[in-house]
């Protein structure tokens, strides 16, 4: 029973959470899983669960319009994009942020969709600690191939397990528990390459002027985010709406 109790009291967290639709500058500690609460004390109700799964059919721009201010907004300095001849998409996210664990499920789903001519970048977003160890462990898992595998693994911990990953020896001890060689990761983690990737990360979120997470860069011009569309489907419609635009810009 207290499983019960301890998972209900997780999501009403949670649920109070997300009504802010947008972790910000001055948000820097990820959910923590929450205690036992007493015996006597009733079980909130908990929300609706949230599908788990999702298809192509979930992110069609069917009915979509775009409203500038109102579902996406221009950047002020466009930024050149990585790689040339395609649409690229940038996603600043934080480990730590209920709201791009909320929408991460939707994320891996719609990435899969994705046409050949966009490129999907994730990148880890700073103001704040513990965000910079969060930084380099997305890229030394990167540097290690991993992120696939391990990207939810850690987004659970933080979420759900209420572990905060916020020192280089207890994020060690982490990695090796989920199958990675503790000489590999720590070599990994302090290596001058996952260093170089933090700042250049600094350096791209700086120039895009942004001030929280999960946000949405679609080649260089526009940004959209959970701040204007929640954390539903909606948001990555909006995205695919601009994907849109951008192609038929090209032709």
């Amino acid at each position: 029973m207290i499983i019960h109790f301890k998972k209900a009291i997780w999501l009403s967290s949670i649920a109070a959470a997300l009504v802010l639709t947008a972790c910000g500058k001055t948000d820097t500690k990820p959910v923590a899983a929450p205690t036992a609460p007493a015996a006597t004390q009733p079980a909130a109700t908990a929300p609706a669960a949230a599908p788990t799964t999702y298809s192509a059919a979930d992110f069609k721009t069917d009915g979509v319009t775009l409203t500038e201010g109102q579902n996406y907004k221009k950047v002020t300095t466009p930024q050149p994009v990585q790689t040339a001849g395609k649409i690229e998409v940038l996603e600043f996210f934080w480990y730590g942020c209920p709201h791009c664990n909320a929408i991460e499920p939707m994320v891996q789903a719609w990435k899969k969709t994705l046409g050949n001519d966009v490129n999907f970048i994730r990148i880890p977003a700073f103001w704040g600690k513990p965000m910079d160890e969060h930084q380099k462990i997305f890229y030394a898992l990167a540097s290690l191939k991993k992120n696939d595998e391990m990207d939810g693994k850690v987004f659970h911990a933080l979420h759900e397990e209420g572990l905060g990953l916020a020192k280089p020896d207890l994020i060690s001890e982490f990695m090796v528990k989920n199958g990675i060689d503790k000489a590999t990761w720590d070599t990994a983690y302090n290596s001058f390459g996952v260093n170089t990737e933090v700042t250049k990360a600094n350096s791209l979120f700086k120039a895009y002027g942004l001030d929280g997470v999960p946000s949405f860069v679609v080649d260089g011009k526009y940004v959209a985010g959970t701040a204007m569309t929640g954390e539903t489907p909606t948001t990555l419609k909006v995205v695919n709406k601009l994907i849109e635009q951008e192609r038929g810009a090209k032709k």
